[in-house]
């Protein structure tokens, strides 16, 4: 059985080997899987601000737009000029079920729309708003949101920084899958905040002391800006690198 590959729907991509066993691979995922009619591999380590990784074209039809399915929703995206993860699928679902009925949800570093559409499809009577910086990304978030039909969904195209400010006092809930800066951007979770609200906030670090490091940060934070923070989960959510481990840590922003 092949192992070491990311299934995007249609779309199989693999690690980075020499040539003969990437294609013996690519036999194998395509006679194994019938949903995979191309089969490519890493050329690279996700890089850039757009956190784009390389792909090479290994097996089956020439194509690079996934076609990918995920808790009833569909999603259409370029892998090459896109950021999407199947890895956080579990978190995906984690948070919907946590979403609460009327509640307004803010996505920052939304990608392809994943976070925003899966809650806004579940949850109709929420209200979403994302912002995502690659352009290639927020069109088809847009394409999405249409295509899986959901109406409680607005977009944003730029800088969460510049634009974070827009949604001022927003969001009872904020969720920041971007883990490699994300803890650079607590003053704008702050501020999209309500006066009590939920944060899921993902981050890489080394498996011995992310959490407490991630946990230190956030109370400094709290104390410099005058709100009280409540630790309310922290989970692996995988192993990055031999060094690094990706984490979530749910926390509530509580001000008066």
């Amino acid at each position: 059985m092949a192992r070491g590959y990311d299934l995007l729907g249609n779309i199989a991509i693999i690690e980075e080997e020499s040539r003969a066993k990437e294609r013996a691979r690519a036999r194998e995922l395509l006679a194994t899987h019938r949903q995979v009619s191309t089969v490519l591999a890493k050329a690279g380590a996700v890089t850039g601000i757009y956190r784009i990784r390389k792909v090479r074209y290994v097996a089956g039809e020439r194509n690079y737009t996934a076609d990918y399915r995920e808790n009833n929703c569909l999603f259409r995206f370029d892998v090459r000029k896109t950021f999407f993860s199947n890895r956080l699928s579990f978190e995906r679902t984690r948070i919907l079920g946590l979403v609460k009925p009327r509640e307004r949800v803010m996505v920052l570093f939304a990608g392809v729309g994943p976070f925003a559409i899966e809650i806004a499809k579940s949850h109709p009577k929420t209200t979403v708003r994302c912002i995502e910086l690659n352009r290639n990304a927020y069109n088809y978030l847009l394409d999405n949101v249409r295509l899986n039909k959901v109406h409680n969904v607005t977009a944003q195209c730029g800088s969460v920084k510049r634009l974070s400010g827009d949604n001022e006092g927003f969001a009872d809930r904020v969720v920041m899958p971007m883990p490699k800066t994300s803890l650079s951007f607590l003053d704008d979770a702050l501020r999209v905040s309500k006066k009590k609200s939920v944060v899921h906030i993902y981050t890489f670090g080394p498996a011995e002391s992310v959490v407490g490091d991630t946990k230190m940060a956030i109370r400094e934070h709290a104390k410099r800006n005058g709100y009280k923070v409540r630790f309310l989960l922290d989970r692996v959510v995988r192993p990055y690198s031999a060094r690094e481990t990706e984490i979530v840590l749910d926390y509530a922003i509580i001000r008066k």
